[in-house]
């Protein structure tokens, strides 16, 4: 017999777990630790004796010491795209997080046939945001920025040393999980049958994995890029926030200088971050955090939509957001659905309605159709002007895909990234849409 678990997005599960390991170790979250008991303690119950085959994801820890880490920034070879990250836009240049490694950088001014022109090396990197040719990335525990006014010649402009959660042994520093495929003989008495994730020592074991816009132009007159639904970071004029899984930062941003705003704990399971307009909308495992942002050094929360356990990316058009929930993934949830909500009234938003989907991931809204990346059930574009039946206008479904965040443009190009690797599309006939070029895997 053959068992194989599908779940969501690796770049989520591989930053949760660094920091949910560190969490165990360093016994700052009982909660989540007694829930990880109790979930070995229930799989103990069964008392079927057999044998059966799993296939597995084996995530190998990397550790490196603080000299690896803070090696100077790099720009490399191009180099084969592996274990796919998060999508960002930059002027005519693409961006895709080598999931922990670093970024492959794309020229895209002619999208029908993108080029690769290099590799930047950042360890422990799994999100970045660039304004006015400088680039901020995470940099395993450290926030970093990075000039590519010369894209060949990178310059760290500035380092704040330990911005982020870190785990570390023996004076060295978790900074991601290596993949690798294993098939194991498990007895059917083993706590870890039928799991979907569990570690032995270090290692982390999970099944296999698949993963929008951000919209970080500003009204003033810096230039930024775009990023995905799952994006962890955004700017906002001259701040940047990040977000990792339970605190929102703010950080000022003067040429490159980071200087940190406020910090705000936001509880366990936080995961995405959707600037609009003066507010900041934060999707969590357990609902979305509303904040204004009128004062950007210290955002004030408004109010919170609550919702089922479940993965959720958020955006935001008008005076609706749209929250995707999925199960299968690290969440532990059993939903698969779309929330529309009206948030017309900030301090107390409503759902409008629920729509079933098959394993949403990130999404995306503009002009009235909305774009759902569905895992291996490909992309999904409504017609999304009634609210109340985006379900019954669905106006194609491109199922030859795996799609877990998109990025989509004023100029009706459509940029998806999936575990596969990125496809680009001209999204004018949006019931026809014409592939313009892809970027596949190695793998």
């Amino acid at each position: 017999m053959i068992w194989i678990v599908v779940i969501g997005s690796r770049s989520t599960i591989l930053y949760s777990f660094r920091f949910l390991k560190q969490c165990v170790m360093k016994q700052l979250s009982l909660y989540t630790f007694l829930l990880l008991l109790l979930g070995v303690s229930m799989q103990s119950c069964f008392e079927d004796k057999c044998n059966a085959t799993q296939r597995f994801t084996q995530f190998d820890p990397v550790y490196l010491s603080l000299a690896q880490i803070r090696q100077p920034i790099t720009f490399d070879s191009p180099r084969e795209l592996l274990n796919v990250g998060k999508l960002y836009l930059y002027k005519d240049y693409l961006f895709i997080n080598e999931l922990g490694e670093g970024v492959h950088v794309y020229d895209n001014s002619d999208d029908t046939d993108p080029i690769s022109i290099g590799f930047l090396t950042i360890p422990g990197n799994f999100d970045i945001a660039i304004q006015n040719d400088v680039l901020y990335a995470d940099n395993v525990m450290d926030f970093v920025s990075i000039d590519i006014n010369n894209l060949t010649n990178p310059v760290l402009i500035d380092r704040a040393e330990e911005a982020f959660y870190k785990y570390s042994f023996n004076n060295q520093y978790l900074a991601y999980y290596r993949e690798s495929k294993v098939v194991q003989v498990v007895d059917c008495q083993n706590a870890n049958f039928g799991g979907g994730w569990f570690f032995e020592g270090d290692v982390l074991f999970a099944n296999d994995a698949a993963g929008g816009v951000v919209s970080s132009e500003s009204a003033n007159s810096n230039v930024s890029g775009t990023g995905g639904s799952t994006a962890r970071f955004t700017l906002v004029n001259d701040y940047l926030y990040t977000i990792d899984q339970s605190n929102l930062t703010s950080w000022n941003i003067d040429a490159g200088a980071i200087t940190l705003g406020s910090t705000q704990n936001l509880g366990w399971g936080i995961e995405t971050i959707f600037p609009y307009e003066d507010n900041l909308f934060i999707g969590s495992n357990t609902g979305m955090f509303i904040f204004d942002n009128s004062n950007q050094s210290n955002p004030t929360l408004l109010s919170t939509f609550r919702h089922a356990r479940a993965c959720d990316p958020v955006v935001v058009s008008g005076n609706t957001a749209y929250v995707t929930l999925r199960n299968g993934s690290f969440c532990e949830s059993f939903t698969n659905q779309l929330d529309v909500i009206d948030i017309t009234d900030l301090l107390n938003p409503t759902l409008i309605k629920t729509f079933a989907m098959e394993n949403p991931h990130g999404l995306s809204i503009r002009n009235n159709f909305l774009y759902i990346c569905e895992g291996d059930y490909g992309l999904k574009i409504f017609d999304a002007s009634d609210s109340d039946k985006i379900s019954d206008n669905l106006v194609s479904n491109l199922k030859n895909i795996k799609a877990t965040d998109i990025i989509t443009l004023p100029n009706d190009r459509a940029l998806v990234i999936g575990k596969d690797g990125l496809i680009q599309y001209d999204i004018s006939d949006k019931e026809s849409p014409v592939l313009l070029s892809t970027i596949t895997t190695s793998k």
